[in-house]
C-alpha cells in the first residue's frame, strides 16, 4: 500500500514539475519578448509539447520526486540541477534538429536558469513542510532497530532527525548498544521472539544493522517480514563494496568477479580531476587579493614565515609538501612535546581547543578555514584534490592499523566528510571510518554534497 501510494505521489509531483517548466518557458519568453507566447505558431506548440514528455520522463528517471525522509537539501538541489541541465540541453538538441528558428538559444538558456529556481524553490517549500510535519509526530513510521556496535551512527542520527520521522519502537541489541541508547527505547534481548513483537506492536519496519550479519537470521527475518507485509532494511559495509566496485573481468573465457577498493568510473574521475583544476585556478586568481591581506595581517600579528610547509603523505603513499597560512607561533612544532598531556584526540592525531601555540589572526583563519586556502596551489600541482580523505602525517600513518591504510588510496583533499561533520568532536576510528565510507561510495554527487556543506561549515565559523 505505501508503495502504490509512493507511485503516485511521485507520479503527481511530476506533473508538476512538467507544470513548472511550461511556466518557466514562458517567463523566459516574456522576458525575452516582453510579451506571453501563446500558442499561436507551429515552434511554440512543438516547444510545449516536448517540455511536457521531457520533463515528466525525465522527472520520473531522475527520481527527482522519489519520497525519501532522510534526504538533505543539498541532494534536492543536485537533483534539481540535473533536471534543469539534461532537460535544456535536450530540449536545444531537440530545436535544432527540428529545424524551429523561431526559438533563440538565449531563451532556453534563461529558460532553464528559471526553472532551475522555481523547481528547486517548490521542493524546499515541500521538503520544509513534510520535514516539520514529521517533526511534530504526523505521518511517522515505527521501526525495530536489531544491531550491534555498527548500529551506533544510525540510532544517533534517528534520533537526531526527528524531521525524518521514525520512531524506534524497541531496539534489539548488545550491553554495550544498552548504555548509550537505553532512555531512548525500550531494548529487547537479542533472543526476543521478533514475530509476537510484530504481533504486539504496530511495526512499519525492521531496520538490520550487524558488523557481521547472521546468514540464518538474515534469512528467518526476511521471511517473516515478506509474509506479514513489513519493510526489511539491512545495513552492511560489504554493500558499499558489491554495489559500487564490483565488475566481471575475464581471463580468457573464465569471469571472475572483482572487486576494487577505489571508483572505478572513469569519466567521473575525469569531470572530477577537471573541476580541480579549474575552480582552484579560479579561487587563486579571483581571491588574490584575500590572499595578499591574509598575508599581510599574519606578517603584521606574529613573527616568522607568512606560509606554514608540512610533509604529508598522499595517494597511496606518496609524499608531499603542503601549504597553509600560518596560524601559529613560529616555534609551534618544538613547543608541541610539552603539550602531548594535554591532547584532546585520540588515536595518533594531536588537537587541543585552547592552543596557546595559536595567534590572534590565526585563531580567526582556523575558525573561517581560510587557513586552507594556499592548498588550492596543491590541488594545482597535483598533490591534492579538492574533496577527499584529509592528508595525514607520517607519523600518523605509522600508527595506522591496516584497515585505516585504505584512506590514502584515493588523492587527499582540501575538505572532506569529516571537516563538515564535527571534526574534532568525533573520535578518531569513526574519522577514519567516514573517510572509507566516502571512498566506498564516492560520486559527483557526493562531492556535490560536501562541497556544499563546506561552504556552510565556513560560513557558520565551525572550525578550530
Amino acid at each position: 500500500m505505501l508503495r502504490e501510494k509512493a507511485k503516485v505521489v511521485n507520479s503527481f509531483l511530476a506533473l508538476v514539475d512538467v507544470l513548472i517548466a511550461i511556466i518557466s518557458y514562458n517567463l523566459s519568453v516574456f522576458i525575452e519578448l516582453k510579451r506571453l507566447d501563446p500558442l499561436t505558431n507551429k515552434d511554440s506548440i512543438i516547444v510545449h509539447f516536448l517540455l511536457i514528455f521531457l520533463w515528466y520522463t525525465l522527472a520520473k528517471a531522475l527520481r527527482l520526486n522519489q519520497l525519501y525522509r532522510s534526504r538533505p537539501y543539498s541532494v534536492v538541489l543536485f537533483g534539481c540541477l540535473n533536471l534543469a541541465v539534461v532537460g535544456t540541453s535536450a530540449l536545444i538538441l531537440f530545436v535544432w534538429v527540428l529545424d524551429l528558428y523561431s526559438i533563440d538559444f538565449s531563451r532556453l538558456l534563461i529558460f532553464g536558469g528559471i526553472d532551475l529556481l522555481l523547481t528547486f524553490g517548490f521542493k524546499l517549500i515541500n521538503y520544509s513542510y513534510m520535514k516539520r510535519t514529521r517533526s511534530k509526530g504526523f505521518n511517522t513510521l515505527h521501526v525495530i532497530v536489531i544491531g550491534d556496535h555498527t548500529a551506533r551512527s544510525f540510532l544517533r542520527q534517528i534520533v537526531k532527525m526527528k524531521e525524518w520521522g521514525y520512531r524506534i519502537t524497541a531496539i534489539i541489541g548488545n550491553k554495550e548498544l544498552e548504555q548509550e541508547f537505553g532512555p531512548i527505547a525500550p531494548f529487547l534481548p537479542e533472543n526476543t521472539d521478533i514475530e509476537q513483537l510484530l504481533r504486539n506492536k504496530t511495526i512499519d519496519e525492521i531496520i538490520y544493522c550487524k558488523e557481521t550479519p547472521s546468514i540464518k537470521e538474515v534469512e528467518e527475518l526476511l521471511q517473516l517480514t515478506s509474509e506479514i507485509g513489513v519493510v526489511f532494511r539491512m545495513y552492511s559495509s560489504f554493500f558499499n563494496m558489491l554495489t559500487n566496485k564490483t565488475h566481471l573481468h575475464y581471463f580468457g573465457t573464465t569471469p571472475l568477479l572483482t572487486i576494487s577498493n577505489t571508483p572505478l568510473n572513469y569519466l567521473e574521475l575525469r569531470v572530477k580531476a577537471a573541476f580541480d583544476i579549474l575552480f582552484s585556478a579560479f579561487v587563486v586568481i579571483v581571491f588574490s587579493p584575500i590572499y595578499v591581506i591574509l598575508a599581510m595581517a599574519i606578517k603584521l600579528d606574529s613573527k616568522g614565515p607568512i606560509f606554514f610547509k608540512q610533509k604529508r603523505v598522499g595517494l597511496r603513499g606518496r609524499k608531499f609538501i603542503l601549504f597553509k597560512f600560518r596560524t601559529m607561533v613560529s616555534n609551534a612544532e618544538e613547543l608541541k612535546e610539552k603539550l602531548m598531556q594535554q591532547n584532546e584526540m585520540d588515536g595518533p592525531v594531536f588537537k587541543i581547543t585552547n592552543d596557546p601555540r595559536i595567534t590572534r589572526v590565526g585563531r580567526f583563519l582556523r575558525k573561517t578555514s581560510l587557513d586552507e586556502l594556499p592548498q588550492f596551489f596543491n590541488v594545482l600541482i597535483g598533490d591534492m584534490s579538492i574533496i577527499g580523505p584529509r592528508p595525514p602525517l607520517p607519523s600518523e600513518v605509522k600508527q595506522y592499523k591496516r584497515w585505516q591504510l585504505r584512506r590514502l588510496s584515493m588523492k587527499p583533499g582540501i575538505t572532506c566528510i569529516w571537516q563538515v561533520s564535527g571534526r574534532n568532536n568525533i573520535p578518531f576510528e569513526e574519522w577514519m571510518k567516514m573517510d572509507l565510507e566516502y571512498i566506498d561510495n564516492w560520486s559527483l554527487k557526493l562531492d556535490f554534497i560536501i562541497f556544499l556543506k563546506t561552504i556552510r561549515t565556513m560560513i557558520r565559523g565551525d572550525g578550530k
